[in-house]
């Protein structure tokens, strides 16, 4: 009788209203821990109990792009301006029948071509006519804008295999070249014509180890974006740089012109007279470039510094290219500049925090007079 007395008094007070409301609260606590997740069924009829990992986010590798591809992206560009074959899907103002216009020509032919650069008499290279000097700053220039008219892979797949075989490579893989729009969609490239598209090489190069395949080009084509929307060079001049002729741009390599060229006007000029003093040249076969400081290893995440001794006035790029084959695009090396009396120039750039370990290497081209020079040097990413 004593003990129901008490039981009952318990009940009926407010102490118990608090205790069953926090047993309540714990067996719920406790039975959501020990619910496990629902089985699957597999195509036999098995069925599995899918493993409980503490994260599902899998970490995107960086995409870097030169001279100088992006542990930090520029203000205006983003990993979607860069141009690439295309995606799974259209972009959502892609027309798969527009038409571009060709732009002028060089007046230099197919006997001037560079390994990597396209066939003029396949790839002239066409314009799109919705992007000119006045619209630069409502479409190339805005982040994420060329991803609208990018052409899905279906597409470029397709022309791929075509075009592999009309410049009879006897390389057929199409893994060995990125259908490549040879005047950028950053830089105003027509999206669908076939004029403006081509399978560019992953692996080329000049005679003297000079890089010129695809992922060159990729970063060149980034770095003319940059300074077009910045206002140091215009748009024309940037869609001439990237055209048929690119790696004489890029390593600025004089065009050999034909004699016949109707465009090309030579000015008479006086004979020499006793008085008259020579003209001082610079001493292009002299131009050499050293990489004179770089790190031996760089941890991911940190800054770097590269520097290199070349001739007085000699115009320098630099880029580097991690052990996974990315080209960095660091704002760091995106500079050119001029070596002074001194003949030295630097760079220092982010090693970007995703970067894989592995053997990277850093190389420095200079051009002065038309002529150019390289170097290169190894450094481990730890």
């Amino acid at each position: 009788m004593e003990l129901a007395r008490l039981i009952a008094h318990f009940r009926s007070s407010r102490r118990f209203d608090a205790w069953a409301s926090v047993s309540v609260v714990l067996l719920l606590a406790a039975g959501c821990a020990s619910t496990s997740p629902a089985p699957q069924v597999t195509s036999a009829g098995a069925t599995t109990t899918p493993l409980v990992t503490e994260s599902a986010t899998t970490p995107t590798p960086a995409i870097a792009t030169t001279p100088g591809i992006a542990e930090s992206a520029s203000p205006t560009t983003s990993s979607a301006d860069v141009d690439d074959e295309g995606s799974s899907s259209a972009g959502a103002s892609f027309v798969p029948t527009a038409t571009g216009v060709v732009p002028p020509t060089t007046g230099t032919g197919s006997a001037d071509r560079l390994p990597g650069e396209p066939d003029p008499s396949l790839t002239p290279g066409a314009l799109n006519p919705a992007v000119t000097q006045a619209t630069i700053h409502s479409t190339i220039c805005v982040s994420g804008w060329t991803a609208t008219i990018r052409p899905p892979e279906s597409f470029t797949d397709t022309l791929k295999i075509k075009q592999i075989g009309q410049y009879g490579y006897s390389d057929t893989k199409t893994s060995s070249y990125e259908e490549d729009h040879l005047i950028s969609l950053e830089l105003g490239g027509a999206p669908a014509d076939a004029r403006n598209l081509w399978p560019e090489p992953y692996t080329a190069s000049l005679a003297d180890g000079r890089p010129t395949g695809a992922h060159t080009k990729d970063a060149f084509e980034t770095k003319l974006k940059t300074e077009v929307c910045a206002g140091t060079i215009t748009l024309a001049q940037g869609q001439a740089d990237i055209g048929d002729h690119w790696v004489h741009a890029y390593y600025g390599i004089a065009l050999t012109s034909s004699a016949t060229n109707p465009a090309m006007v030579v000015a008479p000029t006086a004979a020499p007279t006793a008085a008259a003093s020579p003209v001082a040249t610079a001493p292009s076969a002299t131009l050499t470039v050293t990489i004179t400081s770089l790190p031996a290893s760089i941890a991911p995440g940190a800054n770097a510094t590269l520097t290199a001794a070349t001739s007085p006035g000699a115009t320098c790029g630099a880029s580097v290219t991690y052990g996974s084959g990315t080209v960095s695009s660091a704002a760091g090396l995106k500079a050119q500049p001029v070596a002074g009396s001194s003949g030295s120039v630097s760079w220092t750039w982010k090693v970007g925090s995703s970067t894989k370990a592995g053997t990277s290497t850093a190389e420095v081209t200079c051009t002065l007079g038309g002529a150019a020079a390289s170097a290169s040097k190894p450094f481990e990413v730890t």
